[in-house]
């Protein structure tokens, strides 16, 4: 009964936040971070009380059947994973940031606009253990999950096509969606858009009606595509990177078909061209930059040849299959996936830096591969101030950083740090890296990065593992992966950080389940 009762409030909980938190606004995009923030507080809280009280129901039935010999539920509220640790250590972590800060009282709740302070990140913390504690593993918040955020996309759509279906204060090209700015959009997408497109993958066509599903899945999975391609961000393009090379690993690493990989890389050059298709029909409507890769994607023949390419593998790939050791060779082959990545950096590295000192007459133009400050549209800047308010604080804050969500406060007060800011950003108030890990160093020291970055990385390699026998699990690992790799070159804002720790703690209640004889339904 309290097991029922404890999935209850957790799907409840589920769906506000999957399914009707992406929508709220208030007064259009006036503020719009203050109102995401204010719902997902007050929803969050409530929430994590209704835990507690739960939690103390267990207790008091683990002390009365305690003699009976009976295996209670509580007790698996007690198994401690290697996430579960990590996370336990990282909210201790920016507790005593808090502690020990200058800046209480921004480090309370986060910078203004941002939020990400000291009382949501130990928020998020204990909603994951809620979360991994009460689900149990069903899809049907999974749907849900999809089906809000495909109308949060084809909205986006719309808004970068001049078409406003829901109607707002302020209309803009800098705004998309329901969700804000296009950083806030592709955070959204980078964290949530994964799975779909992993039910897409994954999906099991012999169940009863998987045919069907499979086909709204690669329509989900097409609609996400085009809203990465018609956003306008470059950053994007290194989710695009994340996602196609962890569901290469995956699928490799199984012994089963690439054939579906190579589907999934048609859909995603056939997206480029339906935006490329949309632009044609109506040339006045796009209203955003096209300087950028979405735009040289949506505007060139590359993606028509990649579908080329995609089908011819997937015909070569139909023909190998049938040799005997095929699977076997393919297992073995992608050891050369992280191989590749770390040459493909290396030599963009090589190129970089000599770009930048010497000058390659084919690349002297491309910002990307000139070192500096003005490195990714200004991110170089924002990098140098993360290394130099780190290398600036005394040893104790290196530890444990300058509070949660205190990096404006911290670097505008070093006289050189903030002058150089105000040459690059202007009058802007730059509030984060734009590197995540580079900011949690700032926030949270050394410590917390370590501690930050060992939650991701535990929680994926266990859902690479317990995916042998769930595939379920692997959608939870590909959310965390992406959500990481994208926030290399972005934030934690309310729209994505949450979503990234309730995926967590989704994902690592299926492990649970899976590891004691169950499976994701």
């Amino acid at each position: 009964m309290l097991k029922k009762i404890d999935n209850l409030f957790a799907c409840a909980y589920l769906t506000i936040l999957l399914c009707i938190y992406p929508f709220y606004v208030q007064d259009g995009y006036v503020n719009i971070g203050e109102a995401k923030n204010r719902f997902f507080l007050y929803v969050s809280i409530a929430a994590f009380a209704i835990f507690i009280i739960c939690g103390l129901a267990h207790l008091v039935f683990f002390l009365r059947e305690k003699g009976s010999g009976r295996r209670p539920y509580l007790i698996e509220w007690e198994r401690i994973s290697a996430t579960d640790l990590f996370v336990m250590l990282y909210a201790t972590c920016v507790f005593w940031s808090y502690i020990l800060t200058e800046y209480r009282q921004e480090a309370l709740w986060g910078t203004e606009g941002w939020y990400i302070g000291c009382i949501p990140l130990i928020l998020l913390c204990g909603l994951y253990f809620m979360i991994s504690r009460m689900w149990d593993g069903g899809r049907f918040v999974l749907h849900g999950c999809m089906a809000a955020s495909a109308a949060v996309f084809l909205l986006g759509i719309c808004n970068r096509f001049s078409f406003y279906p829901v109607k707002f204060e302020i209309i803009q090209p800098d705004f998309i969606s329901t969700l804000g700015n296009i950083n806030w959009f592709c955070g959204y997408l980078a964290v949530t858009a994964p799975v779909g497109i992993c039910l897409f993958l994954f999906w099991e066509t012999g169940r009863s009606g998987g045919i069907w599903r499979r086909v709204l899945c690669g329509a989900y999975t097409v609609i996400a595509f085009m809203a990465g391609f018609s956003q306008g961000s470059s950053s994007v393009f290194l989710w695009f990177a994340a996602l196609f090379l962890i569901l290469l690993w995956i699928v490799a690493g199984r012994g089963e078909s690439i054939t579906d990989w190579l589907i999934l890389v048609f859909l995603w050059g056939m997206s480029a061209q339906l935006v490329r298709l949309l632009r044609f029909l109506l040339p006045e409507r796009y209203n955003y930059d096209l300087d950028n890769l979405c735009g040289y994607f949506t505007s060139s023949s590359f993606a028509a040849w990649v579908c080329l390419g995609a089908a011819f593998g997937f015909a070569a790939v139909r023909a190998l299959e049938k040799r005997d050791g095929w699977k076997e060779a393919v297992q073995r082959a992608r050891v050369l996936i992280p191989v590749s990545v770390v040459l493909g950096m290396g030599m963009w590295l090589v190129l970089a830096v000599i770009n930048t000192g010497r000058g390659i007459p084919l690349l002297q133009d491309q910002s990307l591969f000139r070192l500096g400050e003005d490195w990714g549209n200004g991110r170089g800047a924002a990098f140098r101030a993360g290394v130099e308010a780190w290398r600036e604080m005394p040893l104790l804050h290196k530890l444990v950083g300058v509070g949660p969500d205190c990096f404006s406060r911290y670097a505008y007060s070093l006289p050189e740090t903030a002058a150089m800011l105000r040459e690059n950003f202007g009058q802007d108030r730059l509030c984060n890296t734009h590197n995540e890990l580079l900011t949690e160093l700032v926030n949270t020291g050394a410590l917390g990065v370590c501690l930050y970055a060992g939650i991701f990385i535990s929680f994926i390699r266990g859902c690479m593992k317990t995916g042998r026998r769930n595939p379920q699990a692997y959608l939870y690992g590909v959310c965390a992966f992406c959500y990481l790799a994208h926030n290399m070159v972005s934030f934690a804002q309310v729209l994505n950080l949450p979503f990234a720790f309730v995926l967590m703690g989704m994902g690592e209640a299926v492990r649970r389940k899976t590891q004691t004889g169950g499976g994701g339904s």
